[in-house]
């Protein structure tokens, strides 16, 4: 037993250092990066951009590129659905794709491949309201798991 308290403060001190950890998070630097839908999401400063993706040269901790992201994405379905000048009382999905990253999708057009809907539909505000309670992390999953890998 007395070992266990002895070596308690280093595995303290490795679970606050770790990358997942809440403090690591606060602190590691991330970018806001956006597609050619104008779809947006973080990665790690240091990470190179994916095909498709573009740097928005906002730079920050974690929870300031999503309080950036907040205030600038106020409509969160793809620029192409965005054009399309809907009517209000379309019906849409939350839609998710291989990364884990949510979209909306107006229920009665045709998904593309890789998006799948999730269980929750309605309208345009509504579907936000449940991403912004949702999609907490906003980085995609591969990201997410190199990350906690370190």
């Amino acid at each position: 037993m007395k070992s266990f308290f002895y070596y308690l403060p280093i595995l303290a001190l490795i679970f606050i250092l770790s990358p997942t950890s809440a403090i690591a998070q606060k602190s590691n630097k991330y970018k806001v990066v956006i597609n050619h839908e104008e779809q947006y999401s973080i990665w790690p400063a240091n990470k190179k951009n994916s095909k498709g993706w573009q740097e928005t040269k906002i730079l920050g901790t974690q929870a300031q590129c999503l309080d950036y992201i907040e205030e600038v994405w106020t409509d969160m379905r793809p620029l192409s659905i965005r054009n399309m000048d809907l009517p209000n009382d379309t019906e849409y999905n939350v839609v998710i794709n291989h990364e884990e990253q949510y979209s909306i999708w107006p229920v009665k057009k045709a998904l593309p491949k890789n998006l799948k809907p999730t269980k929750m539909n309605g309208t345009l505000n509504s579907c936000m309201k449940y991403i912004k309670r949702t999609w907490t992390d906003m980085r995609p999953l591969s990201v997410r798991k190199e990350i906690e890998k370190g």
